[in-house]
């Protein structure tokens, strides 16, 4: 590339640039995505755990069902397979016997509007039996810790050794 096309490429460094979209936004005009309703959109919110570590006991959301605009209310029975994870799919949609920390969803609900949504999360009722709980990693590795996970002895999701490459080999070949 020849020195003069460079210098011309270089030429807005440092310098304020027009932006295309300013006048839409600053007059307010600007179309965001959270400005635009879609004809049949809903509002969905989750109803979370006030608990770090409970069995669920009981969810009650018959009141919340007849609330006007609400279209559904999920709770962990409706999708009990359901699960996510980044590295480990552990986590379910929405909890189904237990929560395991302070926020787990427990419940989902659809609405023709927020104030609906809300309403239905004020109406449902959940009955939950505390556990314990461990708020520090390595207590929770310890012996007699409460379990997060029945399934995963110790706390401890997988054990997992990486290893990539020789370094003494790499520092010698740098």
């Amino acid at each position: 590339m020849a020195v003069a096309q460079t210098e011309a490429m270089l030429a807005v460094v440092g310098r304020p640039l027009p932006r295309v979209d300013g006048a839409v936004k600053v007059t307010g005009e600007a179309a965001y995505v959270g400005d635009m309703k879609p004809a049949g959109m809903l509002i969905g919110k989750l109803l979370r755990s006030p608990h770090p570590h409970a069995r669920i006991l009981h969810v009650d959301a018959s009141l919340a069902r007849r609330v006007p605009g609400v279209k559904c209310i999920l709770t962990g029975a409706d999708v009990p397979r359901n699960r996510f994870g980044a590295i480990i799919p552990d986590e379910q949609i929405l909890a189904l016997d237990k929560v395991r920390y302070i926020g787990d969803a427990v419940a989902a609900v659809a609405a023709l509007d927020a104030e609906g949504a809300y309403e239905a999360l004020d109406l449902i009722r959940v009955e939950y039996e505390e556990l314990p709980a461990v708020f520090d990693p390595a207590e929770a590795m310890k012996p007699g810790a409460p379990l997060i996970h029945e399934d995963k002895p110790g706390n401890i999701a997988r054990h997992v050794h990486i290893e990539r490459g020789n370094v003494e080999q790499g520092f010698a070949e740098a």
